[in-house]
């Protein structure tokens, strides 16, 4: 008989798959946890870039903040100067714009109201810049006194309520113009007697002695209540020694109220 020859143990072969899926696995999860590794490092540094960033934008917010709580006042400061620089240039302009206005309209207007208006203009200066004042005359029904008949009108009593400047004066019933020009006339009457058409007229008398109705009024009375106002005004053109009446034409039995506020007679003069 022959040697016999003695072979080592054998390894199955299942047990050789086990080792290499074992082997694969542990290769896989290394190959995974470096992944999330590196994965982990770069989102914190993205991080680290992102606060550092934001505080950049944060500081330089807060510096603009501070910069915007100085600026206000120096900004209105600067504004309402600015303003009142531009209010006294336009002051200045108009005040300019009018002075040459009215120096054109002195030159242009050769009346004799022109004239004396110059005249007194310039004499104020020379004594101190005093300004010449505008004229106006109003007269209130005179209480004490009741109305009477004066051929075909009656004439209303008056006294002076108010007056100032030299262009206008009164005398008894009438109103007497000092100065050539133009005047805003007015009046009214309050009258308080039943059924009937009453009314007054404005009427100026000249140096040549001609009387001229300026004004005219009527009003009809209430069947009941009886009282009833009746005003008129406007502008004239009036003359040196021009005299003015209000009047009551063809109504002798006219009643009319005499308190001041409600009988009143004026003028106005508005160059």
């Amino acid at each position: 008989m022959g040697n016999r020859v003695r072979l080592g143990p054998v390894t199955p072969p299942c047990l050789c798959v086990v080792k290499t899926f074992i082997f694969l696995s542990l290769t896989m999860l290394y190959q995974t946890l470096l992944l999330a590794s590196t994965l982990t490092v770069f989102l914190n540094l993205f991080l680290v870039y992102k606060v550092t960033v934001l505080e950049g934008d944060i500081n330089k917010l807060r510096g603009d903040v501070l910069n915007l709580k100085r600026q206000p006042k120096e900004s209105t400061d600067g504004m309402i100067t600015g303003v009142s620089r531009t209010w006294e240039r336009s002051k200045r302009a108009a005040s300019l714009k009018w002075q040459r206005r009215t120096e054109k309209d002195s030159q242009t207007l050769g009346s004799p109201t022109a004239s004396s208006l110059r005249t007194k203009r310039e004499q104020g200066g020379s004594s101190g810049g005093t300004v010449a004042q505008q004229s106006f005359l109003q007269l209130s029904a005179n209480i004490e006194e009741q109305p009477f008949v004066r051929g075909n009108v009656t004439v209303i009593p008056w006294t002076v309520a108010v007056h100032q400047g030299e262009a206008i004066s009164s005398t008894g019933d009438r109103i007497i113009v000092q100065q050539d020009g133009f005047f805003i006339v007015f009046g009214q009457v309050l009258f308080q007697s039943q059924g009937t058409i009453l009314g007054h007229i404005v009427r100026r008398r000249g140096a040549n002695q001609r009387s001229t109705e300026l004004l005219r009024c009527l009003q009809e009375m209430p069947q009941t209540n009886y009282a009833n106002t009746c005003y008129t005004g406007g502008i004239v053109k009036l003359e040196r020694e021009d005299e003015l009446e209000l009047v009551i034409p063809d109504r002798p039995q006219a009643q009319v109220s005499m308190d001041a506020d409600s009988t009143y007679f004026g003028i106005i003069q508005l160059n």
